[in-house]
């Protein structure tokens, strides 16, 4: 039976454990792929891309919506990539009440953030399409209407409270010696009026020290939607790396974990060998 399991904390990020057992997939699957639907949007599970059905598809989704349902749906491909079918998994919830950044790329680049209440204070979404006047009218007609495109110009305004949260925001962007995508993920509780699953580019970032504000640092940014980059990669996967750390042997494994499944359902061993 499939089981989706919330966890709300920040290891690293709030997230659902997805696992769904082989006889639960279409008919025919010789892949299978994951979807989230959320708020009415489906999106693909970031890391849950055309896995084999040979064996149960065990997927950390670190992109859930907080607060509301997520509902998921395994799809089945043929040898073509061809959709032969779906199955719902089920919906769950994540309580979590904060409001989390991170870099969409690798999750273990986040931060818990305190939103000021200049952060989308204003929101704007832009139809494209142009009015034409024929010759003769008094009134214009629209050529090349819409469709509707996502938020553009929005102000993210957010406080941090230590210098070491500072520089793990800062990191969601890359450094000096490393590179990363500008886009951020931001999650927030329904009392925000944006996505709770909202992707950004985020060209330029500004810090300013809150002077007597007690070590906080503010953080200020102008976003604009994008889709969800790369959905095929993903740092939340258990890696060899990792095993590494608990295991010197393969017996050491086996003595512990009945099937490979099992391995990649003990999220505690994931991230370990950058701990």
């Amino acid at each position: 039976m499939s089981t989706l399991t919330p966890f709300a904390d920040m290891a690293p990020v709030p997230r659902v454990l997805i696992d769904v057992p082989v006889d639960e997939f279409p008919a025919g699957s010789v892949t299978v792929s994951v979807q989230r639907t959320c708020e009415g949007r489906v999106m693909d599970v970031r890391g849950g891309i055309r896995k084999p059905a040979s064996s149960p598809l065990v997927v950390i989704d670190p992109e859930p919506g907080f607060q509301v349902p997520n509902d998921y749906t395994v799809i089945g491909h043929d040898i073509d990539g061809e959709i032969v079918g779906s199955w719902p998994v089920g919906s769950t919830t994540v309580d979590f009440s904060g409001s989390v950044i991170q870099q969409p790329l690798d999750p273990r680049l986040s931060v818990e953030v305190v939103r000021l209440v200049t952060m989308a204070a204003d929101i704007e979404r832009e139809t494209p399409g142009d009015l034409v006047f024929p010759q003769g009218a008094t009134l214009p007609g629209m050529v090349g209407l819409g469709p509707r495109q996502g938020i553009q110009g929005m102000a993210v305004d957010v406080l941090l409270s230590s210098a070491s949260d500072a520089d793990a925001l800062q990191s969601t962007l890359g450094g000096y010696a490393t590179s990363q995508l500008p886009v951020w993920l931001i999650r927030t509780p329904p009392d925000q009026r944006i996505p709770r699953i909202f992707f950004c580019h985020v060209p330029r970032l500004r810090e300013s020290r809150v002077i007597g504000g007690g070590g906080h640092i503010r953080f200020s940014a102008t976003v604009s939607e994008v889709r969800p980059p790369a959905v095929g990669i993903t740092a939340t996967a258990l890696t060899h790396s990792d095993m590494k750390v608990f295991f010197s042997t393969h017996t050491e494994v086996k003595a512990q974990y009945s099937t490979h499944s099992d391995v990649k359902r003990d999220t505690s061993l994931i991230g370990a060998a950058d701990a």
